[in-house]
């Protein structure tokens, strides 16, 4: 079994590499230029974007931080502490073309985080990681903001190393994420007899130890396009020659 984990592994990287473009948080099929320019040029942008990321269409999550700041007049946290409220920022984000199918949870969340940042870490969201590369201590302290579970935190550290570029360490710490689409592959490949997370997380670290992470864009992508829930396109799918096509399990999935 070594010998396969190590090749799917190897694939898996290959793949990794092809489906990057069409399906970071920063491609263009993702977000308009504008928005990834913003994105990209205020960290703070990063933590509201992961924040909205909930119920919702990844791009329509990802564009929200900038959408907000032209609707604020500026993304000043600083300035948001003193002038905004809860009310406020719900009225923003309800205004018509709506930014989030929940104004008044995510004003609750956006709120909370905001004012995290301006007293624990100096008003700048870089200074969660800027001094301490421990990945899991980064997914620890994603995961005390409010709309962050643990499986978003290890998603967002997942996403500050693959798609901003974000230098951390212990990188073993970031599971693969437990997506619908990852849970339906792993049962049909053999890599898992059951769905649940606990067994998809283990089989996932024997293929990549050093960041089962990193596994979760080519199996997501692979269960997205080519292993759907009834006729799968196996003689397609790029991981067809790693898999047992157990196509009766998982079609409610």
């Amino acid at each position: 079994m070594e010998k396969y984990y190590e090749q799917l592994n190897a694939k898996c990287k290959e793949v990794a590499k092809e489906v990057i473009k069409d399906n970071s948080i920063l491609s263009d099929n993702m977000l308009k230029r504008e928005e990834k320019e913003f994105l990209l040029s205020d960290w703070n942008a990063f933590l509201i974007g992961l924040i909205s990321d909930q119920s919702v269409k990844a791009e329509i999550a990802w564009r929200l931080p900038y959408y907000l700041s032209k609707r604020l007049g500026h993304f000043d946290f600083c300035r948001i502490t003193k002038e905004e409220t809860i009310e406020s920022l719900e009225a923003i984000i309800k205004e018509k073309p709506a930014l989030h199918r929940y104004p008044r949870k995510m004003a609750e969340y956006i709120f909370f985080a905001v004012n995290k940042i301006v007293e624990e870490y100096n008003s700048d969201v870089k200074n969660i990681w800027k001094n301490d590369l421990n990945a899991e201590h980064v997914v620890a302290k994603l995961e005390e903001f409010k709309g962050i579970s643990h499986k978003k935190a290890a998603l967002g550290t997942l996403l500050l190393v693959r798609d901003f570029g974000v230098i951390l360490e212990n990188l073993y710490c970031i599971d693969i994420a437990y997506d619908v689409h990852i849970r339906r592959i792993f049962l049909r490949m053999g890599l898992t007899d059951k769905d649940n997370s606990k067994d998809v997380t283990s089989s996932a670290r024997k293929i990549c130890n050093e960041f089962p992470g990193s596994l979760t864009l080519p199996f997501w992508v692979a269960g997205r396009e080519y292993c759907r829930p009834t006729n799968p396109k196996c003689e397609e799918c790029y991981l067809s020659q790693f898999c047992m096509k157990k196509t009766e399990m998982g079609k409610d999935l």
